[in-house]
């Protein structure tokens, strides 16, 4: 037994090394695949409900823009203790599913495609995008602004982790309702949390901005990622526009570092070999220790 103890004891701390290594790798890749899942549940549900619903959706958010003025308090997506809650008349504007879906957005460059829930509290960006509120809702029109906001450098998800690669003239797309509205970016600064001039509507503008929070992991700046809408045919979205990647496609970000998924398999997979040799060796050198030891005796 006493022989075995060396063995027991590298198998366990290699166990406790790959346990540690690979729950940010495999936690990133099923949660942004269910994120994934439930944006296309999404599209199931709007295709349900019958033309009249849709079209109530969309009116609701349009009645809440209109009511909006640039006089509306804006505070930090971040900044939990500084939310103005507005009520029931927020919560109810393109609420499709009854729990705060507004819709998903779609950022080809960077594999994002992520659902879009009202509010920017702990829970929603937990588990999605938030919307802020005090903001337009991302249904268009003139002298409407969106604001988006969601995580870098959080725990077990990728969220806004790859918005620092976004340059002007990149694109994304929002899908609320039954509508797909194409974006360009047009500006893109970093700034102060509370420094949210640059949200604000633009009179006869129609932007949305994307937020999170900058530099990686020290979170003391808000990158906003602007975009400006553009003529776009919503036919065009099921060939050009992005869509869940798989496994294959897909991207992890950890420890600041953009890791595809099959490279992080291939580390899974080179450490579970590693193990696997380390022990067989051992094994090995104490079987002919102890058989020297028989012939010795």
């Amino acid at each position: 037994m006493k022989s075995k103890l060396p063995i027991l004891g590298i198998v366990l701390i290699f166990l406790v090394g790959l346990g540690v290594l690979c729950y940010p790798l495999i936690s990133s890749a099923v949660n942004n695949i269910a994120a994934r899942n439930e944006a296309e549940n999404y599209s199931v549900t709007v295709k349900k409900m019958p033309t009249a619903q849709q079209t109530a959706l969309l009116e609701s958010g349009r009645k809440y823009n209109d009511s909006l003025t640039n006089n509306v308090i804006i505070v930090d997506p971040f900044d939990q203790e500084a939310f103005e809650k507005i009520g029931k008349e927020y919560e109810s504007a393109v609420n499709v599913n009854g729990q705060g879906l507004i819709g998903y957005i779609d950022i080809p460059k960077i594999n994002v495609y992520l659902p879009v829930n009202h509010y920017t509290s702990e829970e929603v960006l937990a588990h999605s995008a938030g919307h802020l509120q005090n903001t337009s809702i991302p249904i268009g029109g003139d002298s409407t602004h969106a604001v988006i906001s969601a995580h870098s450098a959080f725990p077990g998800q990728t969220f806004f982790d790859y918005l620092t690669e976004m340059e002007v003239g990149d694109s994304f797309f929002l899908h609320v309702v039954n509508r797909t509205l194409k974006y360009e970016v047009d500006q893109i600064k970093v700034v102060l949390p509370e420094e949210t001039n640059d949200l604000r509507v633009i009179k006869g503008g129609d932007f949305v901005t994307l937020v999170t929070c900058t530099p990686y992991s020290v979170n003391t700046h808000r990158l906003l990622v602007r975009g400006k809408r553009v003529a776009y045919d919503d036919s065009e979205y099921l060939t050009t526009g992005a869509h869940p990647v798989e496994m294959a496609e897909g991207h992890l970000f950890f420890l600041g570092y953009r890791i595809p998924y099959w490279a992080a398999a291939l580390v899974i997979a080179g450490i579970v070999f590693m193990t696997v040799f380390f022990v067989v060796f051992f094994i090995r050198r104490n079987s002919k220790r102890r058989s020297r030891g028989k012939r010795g005796g």
